[in-house]
Order: structure tokens, then sequence, then C-alpha cells
């Protein structure tokens, strides 16, 4: 699949990861509907330059750019065979660059429904599209379009904040602390089929909380992370997800890490998770996902504020971050889509791990239906 679709550029190319247009990953930029129409890839990125609906520190409208711009080192080749994991997702997965959604500045409305459009595009010819954000309130506008293919939906929701709040702080509808709200009043999603992953601090309060529990939602707090164990919470949200739906989607808020791994957010909380968490819940997840019935969006990336990014040129330390989760998670959905749990890293001769990156074990890997 690599050598057909990317041409010589899958086994390298003999320029310098400074030189050309930054696409997510050098993936090639398709520009149009039509010639989306004419490649059918199987993963399209999305960029979605958009922070009207954040009521604090705004600047996410640069993250995809910065996501971008880190996504680059190291640069080409398409081929990324992963060290540890040796799983290759443009192995498997004919993935491009469809570039920006364009927002109309202080148009909150019609910017997403320029959101939703464009996620449909990719949905409609059976591609997976990965969402670049932008601030949190775009998820309602991508899951619009998601609920427009499948019935009902899972979503596994990774936030400092549980985002679920009727309006936002100073009562706006389509705020970026209101999306799951918006999401729920759509019919698309039953509360059992929710799960968040890593609120703590002091927002919102418990009668928000207590709607929440109403509703069937499910939630582990950065105390359950540390208790109960990331393994046993990737499976339990997993298992919600999957559970009597026809399709899940990830949404996945930067500010769930700790600033001291992702600075550059709107609004840092302290004692969140690592980056290494993030990676085993990231390879984990994706063990449990159907890759032809699946989204994903990485939000609230606002490169102002990342203490090692003065220019996006070659992104930060969040940004950074943000593009690994992405490729770490297209990497197990190659190798779900092939039908193993398991990639093949080159070992050496006195192999000393475990090997169970991807294999953790037979529960984590569903019989995933093949598409009718």
């Amino acid at each position: 699949m690599g050598m057909e679709f990317y041409g010589d550029a899958y086994k390298g190319t003999d320029y310098a990861p400074f030189v050309g247009i930054n696409t997510f990953l050098h993936l090639p930029w398709i520009q149009s509907q039509k010639e989306l129409e004419q490649k059918r890839p199987d993963i399209a990125v999305i960029g979605e330059p958009f922070d009207f609906g954040t009521t604090i520190r705004p600047g996410a409208r640069y993250g995809p750019r910065a996501i971008r711009a880190a996504s680059t080192i190291p640069a080409p080749p398409y081929e990324r065979f992963n060290i540890e994991t040796g799983a290759d997702p443009f192995g498997v997965f004919k993935a491009v660059d469809y570039g920006d959604v364009n927002v109309s500045p202080g148009d909150v409305i019609e910017s997403h429904k320029r959101m939703t459009q464009k996620v449909k595009e990719v949905l409609d010819i059976e591609g997976i599209p990965f969402m670049l954000g932008g601030d949190h309130s775009i998820t309602f506008a991508n899951v619009r379009a998601f609920a427009k293919k499948y019935k009902n939906i899972g979503m596994i929701h990774l936030d400092t904040h549980a985002d679920c709040a009727p309006q936002g702080l100073c009562g706006f509808k389509y705020d970026h602390g209101a999306h799951v709200r918006r999401v729920m009043e759509m019919g698309c999603m039953k509360g059992k089929n929710y799960t968040l992953i890593g609120p703590r601090g002091y927002w919102p309060g418990p009668d928000l909380y207590k709607w929440m529990s109403d509703q069937d939602f499910q939630w582990f707090t950065m105390l359950d992370v540390e208790e109960i164990g990331i393994d046993t919470i990737a499976k339990e949200a997993i298992d919600r997800a999957n559970d009597g739906t026809d399709a899940v989607y990830l949404t996945w808020d930067i500010d769930s890490f700790d600033p001291a791994y992702a600075p550059g957010t709107g609004e840092p909380e302290p004692n969140g998770l690592t980056s290494r968490e993030g990676m085993r819940l990231v390879r984990q997840f994706s063990t449990g996902l159907d890759p032809d019935r699946f989204a994903m969006d990485l939000v609230e990336v606002s490169p102002t504020y990342d203490v090692s990014d003065q220019s996006s040129y070659n992104g930060g330390i969040t940004s950074g971050l943000g593009q690994r989760l992405i490729l770490e998670l297209m990497a197990g959905l190659a190798l779900t889509k092939q039908g193993k749990n398991e990639g093949k890293p080159i070992r050496p001769h006195e192999y000393k791990g475990t090997g169970n990156t991807y294999k953790f074990s037979k529960t984590y890997h569903k019989d995933i239906p093949k598409r009718d």
C-alpha cells in the first residue's frame, strides 16, 4: 500500500525536513472535495483553526499550524516504522492532509457549519477524519457530521474539565466547556457509552457532576488514574464506547496532560497525565477501536503559551506531543485493520522485555465486525 500510494517518497526523499509546505507529516495535500473523492484516502487530517469558543486564554486557532510543523520532525519518508511497536500506519493506510476549514472569524455558527461539512466530506468517502483543533467547541461541529452517518455513537473524552455545562461561563451556548451537552441534545449518544478520563481541579461544581451521574456517564479523575491504573481504565472506556454503538469518537483535550508535558494550552491544570501515560492510553485505545467506524479530534493546543515554541516553525513541546498521539493512534489502528494486536519490532538477541506494547491482553482486542 505504501509504495503504491506515496510512490518513491514512501521509502525516503532527498530533501531536508525544513523544506516544503508543512502538511501533517508531509502527507500529500488534498485541496478540493473533487480531488478527495478521486483519491479516496483511508485517513484525512483536517485543521480547524478556531478559538472563538474560548473563555479564558485564546490562541488555539494556531494549533493546527503548530501541530503540522512539529509533525515534520523527523521528516519523510512516509514509512514510519515505530521502533517500540513495529507498527507503520502508512504501510496500511492511504493518508492525506485535507487542509484547513475556512473559518469565518467572529462567526461561531457559520464556522461550525463549515467544520461539519468538511468532516462529512471525509466520512462520505468512508475515510477516517482526524481533526486538529482549535478549541473544544469544535467537537460539537465534528460529531454533528458523525451523527449524520451513525445513529448511535460512543465517546471517549480526555480532559481536565467535564465540558458538560448547559452553557459556557459567560452564557454562550457554543462555549468550549459545553460541547458534550450539545452532543447529548442531538440524541446520538447515550450516557452509558460515554467516558471522561482526567478531570481534576475545581470546575465544574457538584450540580453538574450530579447531572452527569444521572445520565449514567462514567468518569475517572486523576486520583482514579493513580489508584486504578491506566490499563483498567482504558479497557472500561473502550467497552463502554463499543457497547451497542455504531461508531466511536475520541476527543482529546491536550490540557489532560500535566503542564510540565503540555504547557501550550489555554487552561493548564497541575497533576495531569504524563506523556508516557498518554502514549499507553492511546496504544490501548487503538486495539479496541474499529478503524472503519471512528473519528478523532485533538484540541486546545495553543502554541502561544508553549515555552519552547517561539515561531511555530518547528512546533514546541505541546504540539510535538499532540502530533505523536495522533501518529501513535494511526499506527495502532493499522494493526487492528490487519487483524493484529501486535507489531513486529526488531528485538535484540537477548531481549529482556515482555513484548506487550500492543498485546496487553486478549480482552483489549475485540473481534470487530466487518462493514456490511
